[in-house]
């Protein structure tokens, strides 16, 4: 990492607050202070070098560092899968709707939402 200027510094600090707000991760994480570190400047884009010194973007070297143990624990937890249709009931159940407040919903006393 060379020395910054003002401008890169700024620019730096703002896309790496994105990125972060992006993937989840908290702004006053162990994270932000390694991407800002190393991160540069090249034509108006920032990048940081991932693990094997290649040039990425701050998505990219986010997404390496999910998977990577050292920073796994600074990401949020994976957001369960949705689970699916709700299983079956009875044959009729289904076909045969609760008549219980028919009266009071066609009358208007009961509004169904």
């Amino acid at each position: 990492m060379s020395a910054h200027s003002v401008d890169e510094a700024i620019t730096i600090e703002h896309a790496v607050a994105e990125a972060l707000g992006e993937a989840g991760a908290a702004d006053s994480s162990g994270l932000r202070l390694s991407l800002t570190h190393d991160a540069e400047v090249h034509d108006g884009m920032v990048v940081t070098p991932d693990e094997n010194g290649k040039s990425v973007s701050l998505a990219k070297r986010l997404e390496q560092m999910r998977s990577e143990p050292r920073w796994k624990s600074q990401f949020p937890a994976a957001k369960p899968a949705p689970l699916g249709r709700p299983a079956p009931t009875s044959a009729g159940a289904m076909l045969t709707p609760d008549r219980s407040h028919f009266d009071e919903i066609v009358s208007g006393k009961a509004v169904v939402r």
